[in-house]
């Protein structure tokens, strides 16, 4: 009878192979892998933990992220108003602190001669680019390359700078810009070979190719100090209304031109004749202008608006043919067709509307020569008190009748029989295109806009309203110290609630019962957690020194308390701020300032290659390690299994035939005794 290999035998037995062979499985599998289960499981607990770890570490990296410079050196503004009288104005303005763009901080930003399209830089030559305080960067050309090549090499290296091409009449330009603003990130390029003529050193005498074209600059803070402000006018954008136009009116004939400001004059061709078509082909157009259809419950109005206000942007509408009724010119004069001079007039008459008013003109031989002139055509216009004023200009052939409007309503003539050619129209001035006017400290201001940025260095001035004679508005610019209590206290809280986090991963209970080993957090014994919060703790003790002497955390009301958390003794952190603002601020948000140190210091730790990555890919590489390993062993133990089954089976096998054997033996003696 044979037997299956690695498969309990169905062959009669005394033996319960079955049985047998899974205690002894049972046996091997515990002395086997027991030791490499309970490795990997302690590789498991110890990822996860410095996958909290790290969670923590993030939490903290992202709030210290958010204490930016201006946290620590805030102002506030306030704004009062002197003056006597019921009837003062209120908010006509409000502040906006270190919003102008001269208080931004800045990257150095550089450029190379140029280079013609196409040229080549050798494989092999490098160039080293260094920032600030950082160890240079090495680049490699690893094959011959253009520009191009160049610059998506170095952008590449991570070499804290950015850079890009551009190009002009001298060639192609390589453009260097450094990450990071301010004076403590300069750039300085040494280079070789090729790439020779891209070395930037400010502080050599030696001539170089490259140029600043931005210097770097540190962020700075508004004057603070009280000035005087009153506003005589607020800014506008010129805004135009057409007369009104009868619903179904079509343009079939002409062509529009808009021009805003000293801005390209843009020619407007309606894809449809309708006045919505003129209007979507106007907002179509790159003129600079917004347009809109009002209705007056009878007729319609195009009403063109200039997207930016001030005196500089005042528009100008020409249209010929049926477009002739949007024109517009900015001194608001209709100015009509020319006549020959001298033309005299017999038949028909004017209708001159102005507005919604409607005037029917019939001119006479006023200045009794005989004929009706265009000298007549003005008197008769004149006379009639229709709210325009008529006058002749000459473009040196020509005669026009210039119609100028007392207010701001559209104007339309229109004439019949010979004073046909004097028809024309204009549309209605809805508000003039004018800058905004203020008075700071008896210094008269204007601005195009009513968001005044480059009057006071750091302060935007939102204008709303006009001030009155009776006004007498101060602002006032001041250190804001709450501002600064509110931070500190975010930085306070941000590491103690790390601090708490950790403590959690790495906290040892003693044991109670003699002889049993204490209780430990997955991360109890681990150094580099240590490591890491020694690094913490280290830079929180950063000082700095300035003109005024040296300054810590602990001497404005920070320090450690016993359980490694931070305390805020916001007196002492009051007194400081109010002694020394700048100084409170440096300290936290200058270059060299605990801030930017801490923000370093956990780029590093959290980078890819940094002290938590690198601990988990051990970790990682390790449970790799180990679960190879287990699957050996279970292969082996899968091979134990079969020669164990074989073996059983055999003596099952055996012991069953030694059975039959006895049974028969034991039979055969029987029956010799019974013949006996």
């Amino acid at each position: 009878m044979a037997t299956s290999t690695g498969s309990v035998s169905t062959a009669a037995g005394p033996l319960d192979v079955e049985t047998l062979v899974k205690q002894l499985m049972a046996a091997e599998s515990k002395s086997r892998l027991t030791n490499l289960k309970g490795k990997a499981s302690a590789f498991n607990t110890l990822i996860s933990a410095y996958g909290n770890f790290k969670g923590a570490l993030t939490t903290y990296q992202n709030a210290i992220k958010g204490l930016t410079s201006a946290s620590f050196s805030s102002q506030k503004s306030a704004i009062s108003n002197a003056g006597t009288g019921s009837n003062l104005t209120t908010d006509p303005f409000t502040a906006d602190i270190n919003t102008d763009e001269t208080t931004k901080k800045l990257a150095q930003k550089l450029k190379s001669g140029g280079f013609t399209a196409g040229q080549l830089f050798n494989a092999g030559d490098s160039i080293a680019i260094k920032v600030g305080t950082d160890q240079p960067t090495f680049v490699t050309l690893k094959a011959n390359s253009t520009l191009a090549g160049v610059r998506d090499a170095i952008n590449a290296s991570k070499a804290g700078v950015t850079a890009s091409i551009v190009t002009d009449g001298s060639g192609d330009h390589l453009v260097l810009e450094a990450n990071a603003g301010g004076t403590a990130n300069t750039i300085k390029i040494t280079a070789n070979g090729s790439l020779a003529g891209l070395s930037y050193d400010a502080s050599s005498n030696q001539p170089s190719a490259v140029t600043q074209i931005q210097a770097p600059r540190d962020a700075t803070k508004a004057a603070s100090g009280k000035y005087t402000v009153s506003v005589s006018q607020l800014a506008q954008a010129h805004k135009v209304s057409s007369a009104g136009i009868a619903p179904g009116t079509t343009f079939e004939k002409g062509v529009l031109a808009i021009k805003t400001g000293n801005g390209s004059t843009a020619i407007i061709k309606p894809r449809t004749n309708t006045l919505a078509g003129v209007r979507d082909a106007i907002n179509a157009s790159d003129a600079g202008v917004n347009a809109a259809i009002v209705s007056d419950g009878k007729n319609d109005h195009l009403v063109i608006t200039a997207k930016d206000s001030g005196a500089a942007n005042s528009l100008r509408i020409t249209g010929t043919d049926n477009f002739s009724v949007f024109s517009f010119d900015p001194s608001g004069k209709l100015t009509t067709p020319g006549v020959p001079t001298g033309q005299a007039f017999s038949a028909g008459n004017l209708t001159l509307q102005v507005g919604g008013k409607s005037v029917s003109i019939t001119p006479t031989d006023l200045d009794g020569s005989g004929a009706i002139g265009l000298n007549d055509v003005v008197a008769s216009i004149n006379g009639a008190n229709a709210g325009v004023t008529a006058s002749i200009s000459n473009d040196g052939t020509q005669d026009h009748l210039v119609l100028t409007p007392a207010g701001t309503d559209p104007v339309m003539i229109t004439g019949s029989g010979d004073y046909a050619p004097l028809s024309g129209s204009t549309m209605g001035q809805l508000s003039k295109a004018q800058d905004s006017s203020l008075s700071i400290d008896g210094v008269t201001v204007t601005s195009p806009s009513n968001k005044v940025s480059d009057a006071i260095s750091g302060v935007t001035l939102n204008l709303a309203k006009v001030t009155t004679a009776a006004d007498s508005f101060t602002l006032s610019i001041s250190n804001d110290t709450s501002g600064v209590s509110t931070a500190a206290n975010t930085f306070v809280s941000a590491y103690n609630a790390l601090v708490k986090a950790v403590n959690s991963l790495t906290r040892q209970t003693p044991s109670t019962t003699k002889g049993e080993a204490n209780t430990s957090s997955p991360l109890g014994a681990e150094s580099s957690v240590k490591t890491v919060m020694e690094q913490l703790r280290g830079t929180l003790l950063t000082s700095m020194s300035d003109a005024t002497g040296t300054m810590s955390l602990s001497q404005i009301g920070i320090s450690f308390q016993k359980d490694g958390t931070l305390a805020l003794n916001a007196d002492k952190l009051s007194k400081a701020t109010a002694q020394n603002f700048d100084g409170v601020s440096n300290l936290f948000s200058s270059s060299n300032g605990v801030i930017p140190k801490l923000q370093k210091l956990m780029d590093g730790i959290l980078g890819d290659s940094g002290i938590v990555a690198s601990k988990s890919k051990g970790l990682q590489d390790s449970l790799k390690v180990n679960t190879d390993q287990q699957a050996a062993v279970n292969a082996r133990l899968l091979t134990l299994k079969d020669s164990y089954t074989n073996q059983f089976n055999r003596l099952n096998l055996t012991l069953a035939t030694m059975q039959s054997r006895q049974t028969y033996l034991t039979q055969q003696l029987a029956k010799l005794n019974g013949n006996k």
